[in-house]
């Protein structure tokens, strides 16, 4: 195992354990997990070209598909497997499911390879759909109203996702020393704010750890499982070069699952929101079976 892997093994692992067994820190770190995702994306968007994510829209065919398929076919799909298995899994799955693609994204595509841009891509235009049609296909399917805000996602879309988008071209045309050191930087420095978001996170979780074990266990199970499926759809719904499936892999495994676990925590309550938050789990663990597993035609 290089350097850089264990490093974020050792890093995971740490903050997980620390948000479990000293949980009142993280829960004040919790607070501030926007600015943790968003200090996070801007150092792995440095390298970003601002024309190539112009293109990924103006060709955007793989775009379309893509988002169709994030957004609409694996929700459904997930939640009618997940119905048929395991009944009390079957919200919890949905909602991990159709979330739009998550802002650590490019963290990943940086650290195994793959389409920068298609990522990015994905991240706005699955984000600036999914108010309308995760709601929609809640209702359809479970009958629950989920209204997710368009103000608040327009808010949060902005603070999370453009302001480090513009920051990054900023530093970039501006400050080219400083955006030298940050793209150099970028793994250590990114790994400070994954250590904040598990942190919070797992902290705001650690109950589960001490008062329901199998209900744990379980959720940890059902994580893996999602992950797995996820990652296999977006390996062969890309297509192309070696490249294109990383990013497509990308685009549908690593979601916006903190996302997620606020609003489900708000509408359907901590278990629901239980499962998106460990989805963390497998999300910073599959990193590395990911890079071995790849293959590197």
């Amino acid at each position: 195992m290089r350097n850089d892997d264990t490093l974020l093994v050792v890093a995971i692992a740490g903050s997980m354990t620390a948000g479990v067994v000293f949980p009142a820190p993280g829960l004040v770190v919790e607070r501030y997990i926007l600015v943790w995702l968003g200090a996070l994306l801007f150092l792995n968007l440095i390298r970003l070209r601002t024309q190539d994510l112009v293109s990924t829209f103006t060709k955007p065919r793989q775009l379309v598909i893509l988002s169709a398929i994030k957004l609409v076919v694996l929700p459904v799909a997930m939640y009618g497997l997940a119905l048929v298995v395991y009944e009390p899994f079957a919200l919890p799955v949905l909602l991990l499911s159709g979330i739009s693609t998550g802002l650590g994204a490019p963290f990943v595509v940086n650290l195994i390879g793959g389409r920068l841009p298609l990522v990015v891509g994905m991240i706005i235009a699955t984000s600036l759909a999914v108010p309308f049609v995760l709601p929609f296909i809640v209702y359809v399917l479970v009958g629950s109203q989920l209204d997710i805000p368009l103000v608040q996602m327009v808010i949060l879309l902005s603070a999370a996702l453009l302001t480090p988008l513009a920051a990054g071209w900023l530093t970039k045309k501006r400050f080219p020393a400083a955006a030298g050191f940050a793209d150099k930087n970028s793994f250590p420095l990114s790994l400070v704010f994954i250590v904040l978001i598990n942190y919070g996170m797992f902290a705001k979780f650690s109950g589960y750890f001490y008062s329901d074990q199998l209900f744990l266990f379980q959720s940890i199970a059902v994580a893996f499982l999602c992950f797995a499926a996820y990652s296999l759809a977006g390996f062969a719904s890309a297509g192309g070069s070696r490249h294109d499936r990383a990013a497509g892999l990308i685009s549908m495994t690593y979601v916006n699952n903190v996302l997620v676990a606020v609003f489900a925590f708000q509408f359907f309550g901590s278990p629901v929101a239980a499962l998106a938050a460990l989805y963390n789990i497998p999300y910073y663990a599959g990193i590395i079976a990911i890079k071995r597993l790849m293959p590197k035609c």
